[in-house]
């Protein structure tokens, strides 16, 4: 396709990019949440807290990409 043909979309690939993988982030830690609590019926103390880890990991990785967001909202606006 040529430059002529391009569609342009209302966001950019970057941004769409960001946003997709957002929105997977913060879905995942409903599910990790859930899977602590699985392990913790289980008495699997140590699996409940890597999950548990994990989401903490997910939740500061979402909290950055937000604020990436914002930036690249901004430079595009």
């Amino acid at each position: 396709m040529s430059n002529e043909d391009a569609i342009d979309f209302s966001v950019s690939d970057l941004e769409y990019n960001v946003i997709t993988t957002l929105s997977n982030l913060l879905q995942s830690e409903e599910v990790l949440a859930k899977y602590a609590d699985d392990a913790d019926e289980a008495g699997d103390a140590e699996l409940a807290g890597r999950f548990r880890s994990l989401r903490q990991h997910n939740q500061q990785h979402a909290m950055e990409l937000r604020n990436a967001l914002c930036r690249l909202v901004d430079q595009n606006s």
